[in-house]
């Protein structure tokens, strides 16, 4: 072999081997940044990541769970392709959300006949005897519903309102819940009455306050406060909030149940108007999805002040720090008595 043609072999093997080499180090580099990459997504935690529900409906379909006991299905929706209800327990209150397949449309009994449902037994229960009475007349514009417990109670209802906001919540606020919680052992009710679009604009703060739930500091229930919440300056009352020409109540009331839904929380039956604003017309819609409308005898920021069995009014969302001023006092007393809003029927 000629010397010229052999130092020609020589130096592509040379370049092979020195591309080769070069080329294992760069893959070490990839797959150990993709490496750390990866675990740092693993330890990063993820809280209730949203899933995609369609289908959203309202309905009203008395039902049985696998125990042989009533229960009302007041949504149906889709998830991966197997149907859901949303159910409430007509006997305190509480929602549910399970595939179709879990309930019975009939009761299991003896014998050839069927077990039906009769309107009488469902009307007897408390959930539709609260929501046959809490939307009747007489219609008030302002504050209509729940205002206080009817019955005789130890303790006071706290609900937080978060409307649409630009600014963040009232760390300091939740954080003193969390710490009541730490002290008292217990995790500490409140109702929280929320709007699409503040979770929307602060998921971070969401996932934080979801977390306090699943670690048993806060016993939240998710009061429906609209979608939109929209408030014009220059309007009436009359013509304002949900009263709006243009709002669609069914996308308000449905978007924000939706969204919690997907993000594994379970929406109440218990409906704050926005403004506590709302018009006969508007109650009998909200009826007609099954919703309490729930209103305040002590918004604090109004000065109005709390009595035993009052359900209290505060804004988590910084619009009002008046209200947040009050309220800390009887947060940081840990002999004070919170209750949850289906003790107040």
């Amino acid at each position: 072999m000629k010397k010229g043609v052999l130092k020609s072999i020589i130096a592509i093997c040379g370049l092979g081997l020195l591309f080769g080499v070069g080329a294992l180090m760069w893959q070490d580099v990839f797959f150990s940044f993709a490496g750390r990459k990866q675990l740092l997504q693993v330890k990063k935690p993820a809280v209730n990541a949203p899933v995609k529900i369609s289908n959203y409906q309202r309905v009203f379909i008395p039902c049985y769970d696998s125990q042989n006991r009533l229960r009302i299905a007041l949504r149906t929706y889709a998830l991966q392709g197997v149907y859901h209800y949303l159910v409430v327990n007509p006997y305190n209150f509480k929602t549910v959300a399970l595939p179709v397949t879990n309930f019975k449309p009939r009761k299991k009994v003896t014998g050839p006949a069927p077990g039906y449902c009769a309107q009488k037994e469902l009307f007897r229960t408390p959930y539709m005897q609260a929501l046959t009475k809490y939307t009747a007349g007489p219609y008030v514009m302002e504050n209509y519903g729940l205002t206080a417990s009817k019955r005789p109670q130890t303790g006071f209802f706290l609900t937080t309102d978060m409307c649409p906001s630009t600014k963040p919540f009232e760390s300091e606020y939740f954080k003193t819940l969390v710490n009541l919680a730490e002290r008292t052992k217990q995790p500490v009710p409140i109702g929280i009455a929320i709007t699409g679009l503040w979770i929307i604009g602060h998921p971070t703060e969401f996932a934080w306050l979801m977390k306090q739930s699943a670690d048993q500091k806060l016993q939240i229930t998710w009061m429906n406060h609209s979608f939109s919440h929209v408030y014009y300056t220059d309007m009436p009352y009359e013509k304002n909030f949900l009263l709006a020409k243009q709002t669609n109540i069914q996308h308000e009331i449905l978007a924000t149940e939706k969204i919690l839904l997907e993000h594994g929380q379970l929406p109440s039956v218990f409906f704050r108007f926005p403004g506590l604003i709302s018009s006969e017309k508007l109650v009998k819609i909200i009826k007609e999805y099954g919703l309490i409308p729930v209103g305040s005898k002590a918004w604090l920021a109004k000065g109005q002040k709390p009595t035993v069995g009052s359900i209290i009014l505060v804004h988590g969302n910084s619009n009002e720090p008046q209200g947040i001023k009050k309220v800390m006092p009887l947060l940081r007393d840990t002999k004070q008595k919170w209750l949850s809003l289906s003790k107040a029927f």
